[in-house]
């Protein structure tokens, strides 16, 4: 098989969607690699490593498109990439359109007949979204630390330290959701000496968050309480997605109570927070309601060598299996990797994509592969 990775062109992405060493077991297991020039310049990967482990370099994205029968990106297609994307090629890639609405990026997929394969729909028995997990413990940890960043007067803040002195009160975090990345940040603002709250709407999520991180105060979701704590808190950090249709958990009224030198930090993007947008890693903050806002989606940019290595632990499994076993016969063996395809031949065929889009979705079956 022709594997191609292009170099991301998503505002202030760094990672890259293959390493010289996945590259080389690729290679070896007698694939064809092909790397965008400089893909993987800001994970510390240049082209001669690439070189070396046996791959072609591509001196543009549009080469890798033309060549490639499978392409493997880390984040979701951009506008440049709609018109590169071939007849049946198979492109796996966060594209996150069971939890976004993007008509221009799916329609592009279902034009171009695009075999569209999202890592982030792949799920074990347990739940766990194995190349989420990674990404979500990274951003987790990142997001404190930027809140801490983005407090201070010379990135736009207020001024605040959000760490715990002597004589002061302890500045007050709120995390929304107590999965991976909720965490990985309440363990980041333990670290600091802050007073921690996580919001759970799981009983049994609740239990366990209590055993795992005793030094947490972990509450169940009502309304009136999560109200009442955002006006005190000094950091509101969101980590859950919003449900298809669902009305934001927290209005533009709750945010306004909020202290005038507040952070909120989003790492997953909009529908739960209504204040907040989208912004990128180039310009990631803006001011809404007096109150700073930043909500970076692809947070684990920051630190490429980590979270590169991160998501090739995940993902590089699941693209040798396709490579070296064919489409059909690799879902066959894994069907968890199976529920990662909403795309095929023109169709929709992920029923939450389908109902986060509004339209209508053919389920898939083995047999659309033949």
């Amino acid at each position: 098989m022709i594997i191609g990775c292009p170099k991301e062109m998503k505002a202030g992405e760094t990672r890259v969607a293959l390493t010289p060493e996945w590259t080389r077991t690729l290679v070896q297991d007698g694939h064809e690699v092909l790397i965008q020039k400089d893909a993987g310049a800001n994970c510390g990967f240049q082209d001669a490593d690439y070189i070396a482990a046996g791959a072609k370099i591509e001196e543009t994205i549009a080469d890798v498109y033309k060549k490639a029968e499978f392409v493997v990106k880390v984040k979701e297609l951009q506008a440049g990439e709609y018109d590169l994307l071939q007849k049946d090629q198979i492109v796996m890639a966060w594209f996150h359109l069971a939890e976004d609405v993007d008509h221009d990026m799916l329609h592009a997929m279902l034009d171009h007949g695009t075999v569209g394969l999202g890592m982030e729909l792949i799920k074990l028995p347990d739940g766990t979204r194995p190349t989420i997990k990674p990404m979500s413990e990274i951003a987790g940890s990142l997001a404190m630390l930027e809140a801490v960043k983005y407090g201070l007067v010379d990135r736009g803040g207020s001024g605040t330290l959000f760490r715990k002195l002597s004589g002061l009160p302890a500045p007050r975090v709120l995390i929304i959701g107590g999965g991976h990345a909720g965490v990985n940040a309440a363990e980041i603002a333990l670290g600091l000496g802050l007073r921690v709250t996580i919001v759970e709407n799981y009983w049994k999520r609740i239990a366990e968050l209590r055993y795992i991180l005793p030094g947490v105060e972990v509450i169940a979701w009502e309304d009136a309480t999560v109200k009442e704590y955002i006006a005190q808190t000094d950091v509101l950090l969101n980590t859950i997605y919003p449900q298809p249709n669902q009305p934001c958990l927290i209005p533009r009224s709750v945010v306004k109570t909020m202290k005038k030198d507040a952070v909120i930090i989003d790492i997953v993007g909009v529908g739960v927070i209504e204040t907040m947008h989208y912004t990128s890693l180039l310009d990631p903050i803006y001011f809404e309601e007096g109150i700073l806002h930043y909500n970076v989606a692809n947070m684990p940019a920051l630190c490429p060598k980590t979270s590169t290595k991160a998501l090739l632990m995940a993902s590089g499994p699941y693209i040798q299996a396709i490579a070296n076993k064919g489409l059909k016969k690799a879902f066959a063996d894994d069907p968890c990797l199976m529920k990662s395809i909403c795309t095929l031949k023109g169709k929709i065929v992920d029923d939450e994509v389908a109902r986060n889009h509004n339209t209508e979705c053919q389920p898939f079956e083995l047999s659309m592969l033949d």
